[in-house]
């Protein structure tokens, strides 16, 4: 009998690295060689078991989202309706968009990235999406009565809303971290 696959240890020991490289040198200084180093494979091993650079990020960005769509989609997916709004709120407007971690600079990253990728724009377009949707469903459920359009629409700016929060907290704006992004996404629902 051969040995144990060492493939799914390995892939994740690689995109630990590679998020690693993306905090520290960004994503033009994101090579191989790099995330070798970071990783403490060899170049080959890396390229053995994730393929070359692009084939690395567009699956760093599959891995980054798949555990942000089990964080915040899949809460918001198995709440019941009452509780749906509130981890949106929290998450969206608490300390989970807050850059209180170093993914906002590899998601921001992975955007450039995505400028020019078309299978990593993708990937983030699909992510973002299920999340506007995720929102969506949690609006949908507080507000039965308003019209789907104006809970899309509203969904959509509570999205923007937290992403642009986000930029304006790494900015080390006090504003940004002190509920005003909330208070307004409050106000935007009590539209509906």
């Amino acid at each position: 009998m051969g040995r144990p696959s060492m493939a799914a240890e390995r892939t994740e020991q690689i995109m630990h690295a590679t998020g690693r490289c993306l905090r520290k040198h960004g994503l033009a200084g994101t090579t191989l060689e790099r995330v070798s180093e970071e990783s403490g494979l060899s170049r080959s091993h890396v390229r053995h078991y994730v393929g070359n650079r692009d084939d690395l990020l567009r699956g760093f960005a599959s891995w980054l989202y798949t555990g942000y769509e089990a964080e915040f989609i899949g809460a918001v997916r198995k709440a019941e309706p009452p509780a749906k709004l509130p981890i949106v709120l929290d998450y969206l407007y608490g300390t989970g968009f807050l850059p209180i971690s170093d993914d906002d600079t590899v998601i921001r990253e992975l955007i450039t990235a995505g400028i020019t990728d078309e299978r990593i724009r993708s990937i983030m377009q699909t992510q973002y999406l299920r999340a506007v949707e995720a929102i969506e469903e949690a609006v949908a459920a507080e507000y039965p009565d308003a019209p789907a359009a104006r809970v899309r629409s509203a969904a959509y700016g509570l999205w923007c809303l937290a992403l642009g929060n986000s930029a304006m907290a790494e900015l080390q704006l006090p504003i940004a971290n002190g509920g005003l992004a909330r208070t307004t996404a409050e106000t935007i629902l009590a539209q509906l």
